[in-house]
């Protein structure tokens, strides 16, 4: 099978395996309190990325409002052209996050400071990588989202104070019914050797109480490829 068709199965059955951990996982979705989420989540586009996690509100703190920790793992690979050739590269890591959490009316939302670990395997490797290998970060971080309506916009970020990576995400959508939204995306992310911006049309639809597979397709501008060029995002997050 050639090296493309088989990092395209690869990705596929990633993100299968996602949508199966959710089933299975659903059972935890009675156990979990107040004070504890657990989450988890995949996506397949340019790259594979899949991630589980908790968030431990803490004493006097519910989950959505007041401090809490969240512990999260994650792991994927990608591919990127360094001015040679194309680079594979795949990682895995945690991070541990402490948050501030805040709820009021149509307004949700969290932002931390934590420590990421990870550690990426290029091949074949690239020195000029500030990621290559294990590296160890303090990042700071947000998500959230606002509603008014039927319109809502919903949000995600991070930087990493050492290696001055970051990602960014932006989706504005219009409820078409009580379980889809439409409208558009924009995102990014990167860091001092490489980025990657996407802009198009996203879509959302909520499969369970807590679940919801989001698509958006459109152009794509990745640093070493001269034009842009057509993504396909599929993504899938899930509160068990």
């Amino acid at each position: 099978m050639p090296n493309s068709l088989l990092r395209n199965a690869t990705r596929l059955v990633v993100f299968a395996g996602t949508l199966v951990s959710f089933a299975l996982g659903a059972p935890l979705a009675a156990a979990a309190a107040n004070n504890v989420a657990v989450f988890a989540g995949g996506q397949l586009d340019f790259a594979n990325y899949v991630f589980a996690g908790v968030t431990i509100a803490l004493p006097g703190s519910t989950i959505g409002s007041g401090v809490a920790f969240r512990l999260l793992g994650d792991t994927g690979g990608y591919d990127y052209l360094n001015g040679v050739g194309t680079v594979k590269a795949s990682f895995g890591g945690g991070e541990l996050d402490a948050l501030y959490q805040v709820t009021h009316k149509n307004f949700w939302g969290d932002f931390g400071v934590g420590v990421n670990d990870t550690y990426t395997t290029l091949n074949p490797a690239d020195s000029s990588n500030p990621l290559s290998g294990n590296q160890a970060e303090l990042r700071i971080t947000t998500d959230g989202g606002t509603a008014s309506g039927p319109w809502r916009a919903d949000w995600l970020g991070f930087y990493g104070t050492r290696l001055q990576d970051y990602e960014a995400g932006l989706d504005v959508t219009h409820s078409l019914s009580p379980i889809w939204r439409f409208g558009v995306l924009g995102y990014g992310e990167g860091n001092p050797n490489y980025t990657l911006a996407e802009v198009g049309p996203f879509a959302a639809v909520d499969f369970s109480k807590a679940s919801e597979l989001q698509f958006s397709t459109g152009e794509a501008w990745e640093s070493g490829f001269p034009q842009p060029r057509l993504y396909f995002r599929a993504m899938i997050y899930s509160r068990l």
